[in-house]
């Protein structure tokens, strides 16, 4: 696993729980993986609201204007 593309592939969250049902790997070699990991904490980006937003909430409009389908809904 020299190539850095493959190591990647293997690590991928999307492919990681294919790779323990095949043998690639056991859970146990994911926990170890995942305690190597460095914290990334510090590099989170705070987020902070916009000026005019008074609430928490998002800002989702309602959709009674939006068409109504064949049977009301």
């Amino acid at each position: 696993m020299d190539n850095p593309k493959d190591h990647a592939k293997i690590w991928d969250r999307r492919t990681l729980e294919r790779n323990v049902r095949k043998g690639v790997m056991t859970r146990k070699d994911v926990e170890k993986y995942l305690k190597s990991l460095p914290d990334s904490a510090s590099k989170v980006a705070e987020d902070e609201p916009d000026e005019d937003d008074e609430d928490d909430e998002d800002d989702v409009e309602d959709d009674d204007d939006a068409p109504k389908g064949k049977n009301g809904a």
